[in-house]
């Protein structure tokens, strides 16, 4: 089995924020109810622009299922005992980024593979 998480960078007005989600959120409405995007997106006012960039990871073999959050909790305490863990012990399967207004509704996807 082959667990599908990804990591994402949100940035607005010059601050970043890194986190790891299940699947492969493509627009905020993904990342809704994750307590990093809540915490971050709370800290500016409500029209602020956000990017978000996502690389997505596979661990494991086989066929692929989507991470729970217990399976990314697991994986966050992996890659922050080793920063190296992502790169080395998971497989990169592509790269996407999305812009969003705090407030508002995604309005662009761009997936980068």
């Amino acid at each position: 089995m082959a667990i599908q998480f990804s990591s994402v960078t949100l940035s607005a007005d010059g601050k970043m924020k890194d986190f790891l989600v299940c699947g492969e959120p493509s627009d905020c409405e993904d990342l809704e109810g994750w307590t990093a995007y809540e915490d971050f997106t709370a800290q500016f006012p409500e029209g602020t622009q956000v990017h978000a960039d996502v690389d997505t990871y596979l661990y494991g073999g086989e066929d692929i299922v989507e991470a729970t959050p217990e399976e990314v909790a697991y994986m966050t305490i992996r890659s922050s005992r080793d920063y190296r863990f992502l790169s080395e012990h998971c497989h990169n399967i592509g790269s996407s980024e999305f812009d969003f207004t705090v407030g508002g509704q995604p309005f662009s996807l761009n997936a980068i593979i």
